[in-house]
């Protein structure tokens, strides 16, 4: 047998042992074995199982609450988020804020996922989601004057447009993508016309839907998002 000394092999980068606990935790929401709305163990129960001490155990949750994987509710105690997007993106938000410079990706790319997904969904939209994306119009039309109602009713539309691809993934990335622009669309919603314009593609795009018309559905949707994106880079003020 051949000998062996330290120099033949590179460095082992060793993790810290509250990197080890996150990781377990995380294997452990990725398995299922934990899932939204569980509550952990205490702290120090946590310590005991894993073998490890409360501090380590205690900067593990932390990083994961940083994270969105994690959430303390009022009155104590630690949950697994949602896992909704939301959640999850929230860290992300403070690093991905829109400016000048990435505005534009950041709709070219809506152009692209929406777009496709107004294909899908002209294909496999059910009877069911249909009726309810006409009687959401119904609402809308209630509320082009009141920006927080259709803001909440547009995160609604655009949640069942995209769960009638019946593709998770895209629904994931779709909703990712929403969520990247909100921040600015509070913005826009109170400039006048902004939401009269958005439940106008709204119609269009419902219409292409009960028709069964792929293309006519791409074209609304993207035309949607290049409505948005004109809206959004007014209330940002600054140059598409």
């Amino acid at each position: 047998m051949a000998e062996m000394g330290a120099g033949d092999f590179e460095p082992i980068e060793r993790s810290s042992v509250a990197e080890q606990v996150a990781k377990k935790l995380l294997d452990l929401v990725r398995t299922k074995n934990l899932r939204p709305g569980d509550q952990l163990p205490p702290e120090r129960e946590l310590a005991a199982a894993m073998q490890v001490s409360r501090p380590s155990v205690r900067e593990a949750l932390r990083g994961l609450q940083i994270l969105g994987v994690l959430k303390v509710r009022q009155g104590g105690g630690i949950y697994v988020s949602s896992l909704e997007a939301s959640d999850l993106l929230g860290p992300l938000q403070l690093l991905i804020t829109l400016n000048e410079h990435n505005v534009n990706a950041l709709y070219e790319s809506r152009k692209l996922i929406d777009g496709g997904i107004g294909r899908m969904a002209a294909e496999r939209i059910t009877p069911e989601d249909l009726t309810r994306m006409k009687n959401m119009l119904l609402v809308q039309r209630g509320l082009i004057n009141d920006p927080i109602g259709f803001r909440v009713s547009d995160v609604e539309f655009h949640r069942v447009l995209s769960d009638a691809t019946g593709n998770p993934f895209l629904v994931r990335v779709s909703t990712s993508l929403y969520i990247l622009g909100m921040e600015y669309r509070r913005i826009a919603a109170e400039n006048p016309g902004v939401l009269g314009q958005s439940f106008k593609d709204h119609e269009l795009i419902v219409a292409a839907l009960e028709a069964r018309d792929p293309d006519a559905a791409e074209a609304a949707m993207v035309q949607h998002m290049t409505n948005v994106h004109l809206s959004t880079v007014n209330a940002m003020d600054i140059t598409p």
